[in-house]
């Protein structure tokens, strides 16, 4: 990491100040913006390494990353779906740091480019849960207070005595979120066996001087990615670099929040259990990443206006070519191995899967980014890569889950539509994927 940033890192003061600890609540000095106010990030989030780092649009409240997509500053997609590890928006703290000149309290290049109904303004680092397979362990947990602090007016603030003492417990990192009532706050560890659809949402009990009552969220590993919406207002008087791991703590506070309702029992868990360990056998364990993923793209892109006339990996799509200039003069597409491919005149993007399934027909461009996420698009998507792009690279290949569930789907096979498939469903559905043929 730079010296500059570094220092910066260890100089920002805390935005947010305790002013005093009351039986009730907890009165806090507050920013005026959370435009204005000082960033403070923690050195054990920056060094959590997992690429889950990126340009945040505080306005919109969505991920961009311009550095990583040749200035392009639209909302970026970053499910793991999308794309292999390598290839993902995501970046690390050091690379948006130095996309942002270095600067934490908000930043905008005179070379990105925004959609033509957007206002150039400046963007911020902000950091995400990371799916689990792309993540380290113990995974990151991330605390959500909604409705828990009552601005005054005056520059103050209190938060519940409830809420204070769950920080106190967890012992991390805390900030103000964006809207300045409600706490974030950072810990390790993992969602205990024992939570029914790996979150946790409760309301809490104390009532603000206005009479709302907040909730608690609870995300975090083994559990798929998410947006944080962080802020870096920290909270003084919680730990300034901390965000160590407590499970110890997650349990005790997840036993106390969670309904027999919300609780899976010993036999459901037992069964979870299997089904993992049944899924590891056909290659579904968690870092496993199906060689669809890493094809090239930029072998995929070319073709076509773009084989004739790219240049340094810009050009017309390869597809529709070029929108508003003719095919000789158009740089509306661009494509890399490491970054994926974009096209500027539909903010369409992704790896070589959603470029295939463009060039197939199977998606229109500006609607290919999801291509994946849609079983029987993506079965129809693997089929003309193994049959078609990438015969080579993929025979004997496993293809993505996602493309074996649109087998099930063709064949009016019953599955679990939102998890893991059985071995049994997993072995019919590779078995008929061996045998079919892309038709187009």
């Amino acid at each position: 990491m730079r010296r500059e940033t570094t220092r910066r890192l260890e100089n920002a003061e805390s935005a947010v100040k305790v002013i005093d600890v009351g039986e009730q609540y907890i009165t806090l000095d507050i920013p005026e913006s959370v435009y204005d106010a000082e960033r403070a990030i923690p050195y054990e989030l920056v060094e959590f390494d997992a690429k889950n780092w990126f340009v945040w649009d505080l306005d919109e409240k969505v991920p961009r990353a311009p550095h990583r997509n040749n200035g392009w500053a639209g909302r970026v997609t970053w499910g793991r779906e999308n794309i292999d590890f390598d290839s993902r928006a995501g970046s690390t703290f050091e690379e948006v740091i130095d996309a942002l000149n270095g600067r934490s309290d908000g930043y905008v290049d005179d070379s990105w480019r925004f959609h033509d109904d957007e206002e150039p303004r400046e963007l911020y680092p902000m950091s995400i849960l990371p799916h689990a397979d792309f993540s380290p362990e113990p995974g990151l947990m991330f605390f959500d207070f909604d409705d828990v602090v009552e601005p005054r007016g005056d520059g103050t603030a209190v938060m519940t005595r409830e809420v204070w003492d769950i920080v106190q417990r967890l012992e991390c990192y805390a900030e103000l979120s964006t809207s300045m009532t409600g706490v974030h706050c950072f810990t390790r560890g993992e969602m205990p066996g024992q939570v029914d659809g790996k979150k946790v949402l409760k309301d809490l009990n104390q009532e603000l001087p206005d009479g709302e009552v907040g909730h608690i969220e609870i995300y975090g590993y083994p559990a798929n990615g998410r947006v944080m919406g962080t802020t870096w207002m920290h909270i003084d008087q919680t730990p300034r670099h901390t965000v160590a791991e407590r499970q110890d703590t997650i349990v005790s506070l997840t036993d106390e929040l969670l309904d027999d309702d919300d609780t899976l029992t010993e036999r459901e868990q037992a069964k979870e259990v299997f089904e993992e360990r049944a899924d590891a056998d056909h290659g579904e364990s968690p870092g496993s990443q199906s060689a669809y993923y890493g094809l090239n793209p930029v072998t995929i892109a070319n073709t076509g206006a773009f084989r004739t006339y790219a240049s340094n990996g810009q050009g017309p799509h390869p597809v529709h070519g070029g929108t508003s200039t003719p095919d000789s003069e158009s740089t509306n597409f661009a494509v890399s191995r490491s970054d994926g491919w974009k096209c500027w005149a539909h903010d369409d993007g992704g790896g070589a899967l959603q470029l295939i399934a463009v060039e197939e027909g199977i998606r229109q461009c500006g609607r290919a980014s999801d291509v994946m996420q849609h079983p029987v698009d993506a079965l129809r998507t693997c089929l003309a890569a193994r049959d078609k792009h990438a015969p080579s690279t993929l025979r004997g290949e496993s293809p993505p889950t996602v493309a074996l569930k649109g087998v099930l789907d063709v064949q009016g096979v019953d599955y679990n539509e939102d998890g893991r498939l059985t071995r049994l469903n997993y072995e019919l559905a590779s078995g008929l994927f061996k045998e079919m043929g892309y038709t187009g």
